[in-house]
């Protein structure tokens, strides 16, 4: 009886110290896979056709429309097509011209201009081989924005000769109507892409394989790593995986839940096990196990933002029914798109070229520009707060302003204070960060594994680095100097929410960010090289809490010369109040995913000390950055 309770003892002390030594290495496949279009029934249909019923008076109109409205994306454009999009616009109804105004600094006045509003209504039906599939009626709130300003004695005359003009002219002669047509055709677009169109993507999947060869699961995971590597390899957006080949896999797989009950010795292989099996029913679009299994990943208490986000993906997807990874054979059909393809590409080539030839901007006038700048800042900013009723989305912007403390309180920081503590995935060894920011200086300071500065002064900026190798100091060039400067605004900083992008950004249809329903809001910055094309430069979203109005996370991809560079997205977790913000909150927790030329890298960010408008300043931050020692 000793010998076998001995012998049981053993075999347990073994188990445990197996489970102990789970070690496991990630890799990252890149899939291609298609957007699909959020309707069944277009999944074989590749023309589309748009049909427009206009007033009389808009018949120069409907010319123009034909030719702009409506590309949508994975169709090709052509008269007897199956996708039918019936739009019916009547004459848009003018109802006033009113003045606004701007606070011009450098001369020290306001600047009066006017805008028309008109009340613009068009109704869409979209038609799938006769069957209706979608239908609305756009009533939006459209404005004009007349050419030239007026001083304040002269405007009211003005105002008053543009209205009746405007009153008395028919749609051929108000350039005013063919400008809020045209504005809101543009969203409608927008909208019906999101809808109905298909494209080409490309899936990031990063599945986590045990690599402990010591331990008794290693060789049937292997055996998995290997089939799965070859099959993401087989797959096009023709032709997708082979599910036969890994069900024996994923049924072994199911096996190891069971086999290892959840405790703390089991965390690690339970941890693999659940990533895996949620990441591949995700490519294999099946949505029931895919969620489920995400939810395991989440109960095991480890990454959990892995879950999180594979389940925001299913929720997001629009998988073709009843089918698994075969996306049909509309990119087969769709040759015929190809020279639009290599346009595209060839416009990325001129493009990059182009920027070689470009001469470097002067740095004399680029030191005036940036001063100029600094001081537009806070004067754009406490406009937007001053007049939130006139901006886009008032209602929202005004909800979001009170979330963080109401515009007095905002306009009342002028210095700000943080200490955080990093906790990167890969290491175990938390850092430590500091920033401060004035309206006109920043710096921010990093410990471990080297002391590492980021100093804006004025119109310079800075980097330190002290790790032995080259110059310690480093003048940083003009894109990271207008990166960094958007930390000038205290917001900004404490916050990440950008001021200065708010009437830029479109709202586009809720979303789930973080398990949380939200507001959606996007902003894609392009650029028009010599040869007036117009590329991407850098892409924003925005998702804000409908319940809490505070920002749940924000994405940003930027890209160089038309191609992706980099993609950065934030969770912003654990909001307490600040008491100089009149009560208003932040968030104290950040979770960071950051992909660029060196890979990806994910991080959270603990903030232990938030100071807005400190009695006392760092001594570094006095030195380096008021005194300028750059040395």
């Amino acid at each position: 009886m000793k010998k076998t309770l001995l012998f049981l003892f053993f075999l347990g002390f073994a188990i445990v110290q197996a489970q102990e030594k789970v070690n496991f290495k990630k890799k990252k496949f890149y899939v291609p896979a298609v957007a699909y279009s959020q309707y069944p029934c277009l999944d074989n249909v590749l023309t589309v056709a748009t049909i427009y019923q206009v007033d009389d008076e808009l018949r120069a109109e409907e010319i123009k429309f034909k030719k702009k409205f409506f590309d949508i994306n994975g169709y090709i454009k052509q008269p007897d097509a199956k996708l039918k999009i019936y739009v019916t616009i009547p004459v848009p109804k003018y109802q006033k011209t009113q003045a606004d105004s701007t606070y011009d600094k450098e001369t020290k006045a306001w600047k009066y201009f006017i805008t028309s509003k008109y009340e613009v209504k068009i109704n869409v039906q979209v038609k799938c081989v006769d069957k209706l599939i979608f239908l609305q009626d756009f009533d939006n709130s459209e404005t004009d924005k007349l050419a030239g300003t007026y001083s304040k004695a002269t405007l009211g005359k003005a105002i008053e000769e543009t209205d009746r003009n405007i009153r008395s002219a028919d749609a051929n002669e108000n350039f005013g109507i063919e400008n809020v047509l045209e504005a809101s055709m543009y969203r409608i677009q927008s909208l019906l892409n999101y809808k109905l169109g298909y494209g080409k993507t490309e899936t990031k999947d990063k599945f986590e394989f045990l690599s402990s060869k010591e331990h008794s699961e290693y060789p049937k995971m292997l055996a998995f790593e290997n089939e799965l590597t070859q099959q993401i390899e087989k797959v096009t957006v023709e032709n997708g995986f082979n599910a036969k080949a890994l069900l024996p896999h994923l049924t072994y797989l199911e096996s190891i839940l069971t086999k290892y009950p959840q405790s703390e010795e089991n965390e690690k292989i339970r941890f693999i096990t659940a990533n895996n099996l949620a990441q591949t029913y995700l490519l294999l679009e099946n949505k029931e196990k895919a969620l489920y299994y995400a939810d395991v990943l989440i109960k095991n208490d480890k990454q959990t933002s892995r879950g999180t986000d594979i389940i925001d993906r299913v929720n997001k997807a629009n998988f073709v029914a009843n089918t698994v990874r075969s996306h049909t054979n509309r990119f087969l059909e769709l040759k015929k798109l190809g020279f639009k393809i290599e346009e595209e590409k060839q416009d990325a080539r001129i493009a990059f070229f182009e920027k070689i030839e470009r001469q470097e901007v002067d740095w004399e006038q680029e030191k005036l520009n940036r001063t100029k700048f600094l001081g537009l800042i806070n004067d754009r900013r406490n406009n937007i707060l001053d007049s939130i009723a006139f901006q886009n989305n008032p209602d929202l912007l005004d909800k979001i302003v009170l979330g963080f403390g109401g515009s007095q309180a905002i306009k009342d920081i002028q210095k700000v204070h943080l200490l955080s503590t990093l906790n990167f995935e890969e290491s175990n060894v938390p850092q430590s960060e500091e920033k401060w920011a004035t309206p006109t200086n920043y710096l921010l300071r990093k410990k471990m594994p080297n002391n590492y500065y980021e100093v804006i002064n004025g119109p310079e900026a800075w980097s330190f680095q002290d790790n032995g190798v080259g110059d310690k100091w480093k003048k940083l060039n003009n894109s990271d100097y207008w990166e960094i400067s958007n930390n000038l605004d205290p917001i900004n900083l404490l916050t990440s929410f950008r001021f200065d992008l708010w009437n830029k950004l479109e709202l586009l249809p809720d979303e789930t960010s973080d398990g949380r329903l939200c507001y959606h809001l996007s902003y894609t910055e392009k650029t028009v090289n010599a040869k007036n094309r117009v590329i991407p430069k850098t892409e924003y979203h925005y998702f804000i809490d409908k319940e809490k109005f505070n920002i749940v996370s924000s994405e940003k991809t930027e890209f160089e010369e038309g191609q992706r560079n980099s993609y950065e997205r934030k969770v912003y977790q654990d909001y307490k109040g600040i008491s100089n913000l009149n009560n208003g909150q932040i968030p104290h927790k950040i979770l960071y995913e950051f992909e660029d030329y060196y890979g990806d890298t994910f991080y959270q960010e603990d903030r232990s000390k938030i100071e807005v408008n400190p009695v006392f300043s760092n001594r570094i931050f006095i030195k380096e950055v008021y005194a300028g020692g750059f040395r």
